[in-house]
This record gives C-alpha cells, sequence and structure tokens, in this order.
C-alpha cells in the first residue's frame, strides 16, 4: 500500500466521522482512525528502532484504545442521546467540505515549493483530515462529536509532523499524546458534572 493511499484511507474515515449521527460508530469509527494511524507511522518510520515502537505503542493505546474507551464510558454515565445531527443540516457541512478541498488543491503548489514534493497527495489529505476537525466544531452539537472531531484534528497534526519531519525527539511526542487523552478525560469529567448539577437542580 503506498503511503498517500493510507493518508487517503484515513482522511475517509474523517469525512465518515463528521457526517456519522450514531455516536455509538462515530466512537468506533475514531478507534479505528486511531488505528489506522499505524500504516502511515510504519511508511515512514519504516518500522526500525526504539523510536518507531515507541510511537506505535502510543497510538495504540491513546489513540486506538483510550480515546474510545473514556467516550463510550461517559456516554453510558449520562445516558447520552444515541443520535446526533449537525447544526447547519448535512448540505452546508457538505459545502464546507467541498470548500476547504478546493482551497487546500488551489494552494498546494504553494504548500509544496514550501515543504517539498514529497508525498504531495499525502500531505493534502493531511491537510484536509485538519479541516475536517475544524469543521467538526462548528457544526457538531453533541459533546461526543465536538470531541471525536478534536481528535480528528489532533490526529492531522500528528500526521502532519510525521509527514514534515521524522523522529520528533519522543518526550515531545508523548506530550502531545498525554495532552489530547487529559483534553478529552477532562472534557468527560465536566460534562459529567454539568449533568450531575442539572439532575441536582431539578429536584
Amino acid at each position: 500500500m503506498s503511503a498517500d493511499l493510507s493518508y487517503l484511507i484515513i482522511l475517509l474515515t474523517g469525512v465518515v466521522i463528521l457526517l456519522e449521527n450514531r455516536l455509538k460508530r462515530v466512537v468506533i469509527l475514531l478507534g479505528i482512525q486511531g488505528f489506522l494511524l499505524l500504516l502511515p507511522l510504519y511508511q515512514e518510520e519504516s518500522g526500525d528502532g526504539f523510536h518507531s515502537i515507541f510511537l506505535a505503542a502510543m497510538v495504540i493505546v491513546f489513540k486506538g484504545i483510550l480515546t474510545p474507551i473514556i467516550l463510550f464510558w461517559t456516554a453510558r454515565r449520562i445516558h447520552s442521546p444515541e443520535s446526533t445531527f449537525p447544526k447547519v443540516g448535512y448540505l452546508p457541512t457538505l459545502a464546507l467540505l467541498f470548500a476547504g478541498a478546493a482551497a487546500c488543491y488551489f494552494f498546494m503548489d504553494m504548500v509544496s515549493a514550501f515543504f517539498g514534493k514529497s508525498h504531495q497527495y499525502g500531505l493534502l489529505y493531511v491537510l484536509l483530515l485538519i479541516y475536517i476537525g475544524v469543521i467538526g466544531f462548528i457544526v457538531r452539537r453533541n459533546w461526543i462529536g465536538v470531541i471525536a472531531c478534536f481528535s480528528i484534528f489532533e490526529n492531522g497534526t500528528f500526521l502532519l509532523t510525521l509527514l514534515l519531519k521524522s523522529g520528533v525527539p519522543i518526550g515531545s511526542e508523548f506530550g502531545s499524546f498525554l495532552d489530547a487523552v487529559l483534553i478529552i478525560g477532562a472534557g468527560a469529567a465536566l460534562r459529567i458534572n454539568s449533568e450531575q448539577y442539572k439532575g441536582e437542580t431539578s429536584r
């Protein structure tokens, strides 16, 4: 499998997560996307050495396991509704997505001139993945969907770092993964507290 194709597959999972209205499937797809990060990681890092193994382990633990577990547990704890729809509807969401794709393609030569032509389309797919995360902040109404889109955004920044420079110091990478999970955990805790507070005030 070519490297650009693996980035495209990850991008398509992001698009499905953005448009999916069943929260359980959103969380499952987010976990799948986390495991899919192993494909470009192996292709870029060649799977050799302690650095690559450590990165792969962090992807599995933080992206593939911890994030979905936290979201599933919190959704059950607060009895979150299963269905959610974009605030602005599906057609405006798709319009935002196509506008971002057109803008990324328009600026592709400029980006390639700055970063080089290695993985030119892979870079385009990664930029679109980051953009999907940004769109999710705007159009998602359910907090689980918002956090899922934050995770998509973070996955995109991880892939962008992987594309532009291999061998980032392990401490920085670990801090990035841990920071993302802490933010998700903090959001879940705040949501639980707010739901409990609403329940107490309604009595």
